[in-house]
């Protein structure tokens, strides 16, 4: 029992130090308390939202969206299931529970790790009204010493009554009186023991217990049981502590567990809900704001309004009410890093669940310009050649072990067993391919031959560059995308093709100002990092460009398109996920498409819902970037191609395509056709005549 004697030496000198600093806190009690109720009393006005235009676009309501009520106007049920809930032992203790604490340490001893804290309802009024959110000794103990004081000050009745006043209940609703009429349409003093418990049951984690589904016909109410599970585990547990604590009879628990319960879906605000959240996000975890609600902010974002109305109404058009696929899409600035629309999912009132930066799903095809972008870095070209042919590779893991890899291609096919059309019109078979043609066709056997030649090591290390994390066990199936990743992380990873290589961290916020105008971020000066150099990226773009022209990303062009398109498709095995990431001038965009449980879609691939989606937002968006050029390179021409050999193209060759060099390319040393002065005129890589393959003279 030695354990037990060191746990409550453990327990009782800090209890002993407390003591202590009690009897010196007394007198500074009356200090505390007029702290305290000066925060009570104020109330701070709505966190607003800003697009990059400074025009207000979302609304994140604070404590003057509550309805004050007095202490015992809470229906009686209420009451006790928040106290059964969050601190059966309030009328006992002193602001700290020392029977609490000991109760904790044993349970999180026996468990091995956190399970169960020790706050009192005194303490988590501290925390709410005068405490930073910081996980730290010195503000456990602060937080500690204002409770004891608090409670000389305070009757326990007044401290529940601030309590269930300002405590938060989701969905921008701050006390029980205002979620009371927002959930159940009913004032507080109303409530039954049933629903009572599952508003006291949701007080930890609000809007991760009431994720709340619309459903047309039930005109705005959803049964507890159909659609909220988790709420329903927890006001079976406040239920139940209720029954241990034998405050209420078992005839009226056991009516409370079988009444039928439904709960009203909260207004939506409308545009850029799921960019609002992930912005709220930001504030509470990047920049450790308290009380982001109600602390009256301005925050100062970079969402296009114009973009972030179009993103969702291609996402709510394109989508019939029987097609239960989920869809996620996401725009950013390449020359800043700055989101410019997020859509997370197809109703942000059925889920808050945001697929565009939570969701890490395995990307398929669509990583596979990461690896092509380093294998450019390492001297390859667009026209180096490469075998189509069933492959057996070797690759060493992270422990010095062999592992064989036998890729195959989604068609199911190699090099002369697939008949293609060329550039002229004729018809071949080949088994050698350019890597250009290989991304264009998205050939996977080539993908993990490069892949191999870099070294799998060399590209995770490249990917952590721009924010993807591949785990150190994934081996040569990385260059298939076998590794997760958010669609936030990927769109981020192709900006560097349209920024002369350079990577921007992606950015939602721009500034925040507290409720008095003082600056407490700014965005200033923001650093990118040069990940590849201006020449791979311009290949890159090249490279792209012919995906959408002649490609698997067909889907994505479309009639009177700016020549500065190029993007690439990916699906996963057995159509789980689907995705289109691509560019139009300057913007780059990503759509996701799949089963939030994983489950196979039916044949969608990256180059046909995603593509489509893509390319019906695309098609007006693009138009607020067609003065925008990117960086051109001087030195290169643009030169016909043989895409089966990677030779400069004669007459022979069924499929010609035009390919990027630079004068100084050993392949064009020494060429005849140069030496007299044909094909010299340097081509515009984005000239439109490239949309016609032109066959040679």
């Amino acid at each position: 029992m030695r354990w037990l004697f060191w746990g409550i030496l453990l327990i009782g000198l800090p209890l002993g130090a407390l003591g202590a600093a009690y009897t010196i806190l007394v007198p500074m009690a009356k200090e505390f308390v007029a702290e305290f109720e000066t925060a009570i009393a104020r109330s701070p006005s709505n966190t607003v939202l800003y697009d990059r235009n400074g025009v207000p676009f979302y609304t994140l309501r604070g404590l003057e969206n509550r309805i004050q009520v007095p202490g015992n106007h809470p229906a009686h049920a209420l009451r006790l299931s928040v106290l059964a809930a969050e601190d059966s032992r309030f009328f006992q203790h002193l602001g700290i529970d020392p029977v609490r604490i000991l109760g904790a340490l044993w349970v999180n001893l026996l468990s091995g790790e956190y399970r169960q804290g020790a706050s009192t309802l005194t303490q988590q009024m501290i925390k709410l009204m005068l405490l930073t959110p910081e996980k730290t000794l010195e503000r456990k103990i602060r937080e500690a010493l204002l409770a004891l004081a608090l409670e000389q000050r305070l009757t326990k009745h007044q401290i529940l009554e601030n309590y269930l006043n300002t405590i938060y209940l989701g969905h921008g609703n701050y006390g029980v009186e205002q979620a009371s009429q927002v959930y159940f349409n009913k004032s507080s003093s109303e409530l039954t023991l049933s629903e009572s418990s599952l508003l006291a049951g949701i007080i930890r984690r609000p809007e991760f217990y009431l994720k709340i589904p619309t459903n047309a016909s039930a005109e705005g109410e959803f049964y507890l049981s159909e659609w909220l599970e988790s709420a329903r585990d927890r006001q079976l547990q406040v239920l139940r502590q209720l029954e241990r604590l034998n405050w209420l009879s078992a005839a009226q628990i056991e009516e409370a567990r079988q009444a039928t319960l439904s709960v009203r879906l909260p207004k939506s605000q409308g545009t850029g809900a799921y960019f609002a959240q992930q912005v709220v996000s930001e504030m509470q975890n990047t920049h450790q704001l308290p009380f982001v609600y109600g602390g009256g902010y301005k925050v100062y974002t970079t969402l296009d309004a114009e973009l972030q109305r179009q993103a969702e109404s291609t996402v709510a058009n394109n989508f019939s009410q029987k097609r239960k696929e989920q869809v996620a899409l996401l725009s950013i600035d390449p020359t800043s890093g700055e989101v410019r629309a997020l859509v997370g999912g197809r109703d942000f009132r059925k889920s808050q669940f945001n697929r565009a930066v939570q969701a890490v799903r395995q990307p398929g095809s669509a990583i596979k310009p990461l690896v092509y972008a380093i294998a450019l870095e390492d001297r390859l070209s667009p026209a180096s050649v490469w075998r189509d042919e069933p492959l057996n590779l070797e690759w060493e893991d992270e422990e010095g072990f062999m592992n064989l890899y036998a890729p195959g291609n989604y068609d199911g096919k190699f090099g002369l067993e697939r008949e293609l059309t060329g550039s002229t019109g004729v018809l071949y078979t080949a088994d050698t391919m350019t890597l250009a043609k290989a991304l264009e066709m998205s050939i996977n056997t080539v993908a993990v031959q490069v892949l191999q030649q870099i070294d799998h090591k060399n590209f995770k290390e490249f990917a952590r560059k721009l924010q993807i994390e591949i785990n150190p066990t994934v081996g040569l199936c990385a260059a298939l995308g076998c590794a997760e990743t958010s669609l936030l992380q990927l769109v981020a990873a192709y900006q560097p093709f349209l920024d002369e290589g350079r990577f921007w961290e992606p950015s939602f916020i721009t500034k925040i100002e507290d409720n008095e105008g003082r600056v407490l971020y700014t965005r200033s000066n923001p650093v990118s990092t040069q990940v590849m150099s201006d020449w791979t990226a311009f290949q890159m773009r090249s490279m792209l460009n012919g995906v959408v022209l002649y490609g698997t990303g067909r889907n994505a062009n479309w009639s009177g398109s700016p020549s500065k398109i190029g993007g690439k498709t990916g699906t996963t095995s057995e159509y789980r996920d689907a995705w289109f990431i691509g560019f139009v001038s300057g913007l780059v965009t990503g759509v996701w498409m799949g089963y939030d449980d994983n489950r196979p879609m039916l044949k969608v691939t990256g180059g046909s819902v995603p593509a489509r989606l893509w390319r019906s937002y695309m098609k007006t968006a693009w138009k607020k970037f067609e003065n925008f050029r990117p960086p051109d390179d001087p030195e290169h021409v643009l030169l016909p191609t043989c895409t089966i050999n990677g030779d400069l193209a004669d007459s022979t060759c069924p499929d010609v395509d035009l390919y990027p060099y630079r004068m100084n390319d050993p392949l064009l040393v020494g060429e005849p056709s140069m030496e007299a002065g044909l094909r010299e005129t340097p081509i515009s890589n984005w000239d439109t005549s490239r949309s016609n393959r032109i066959p040679l003279p």
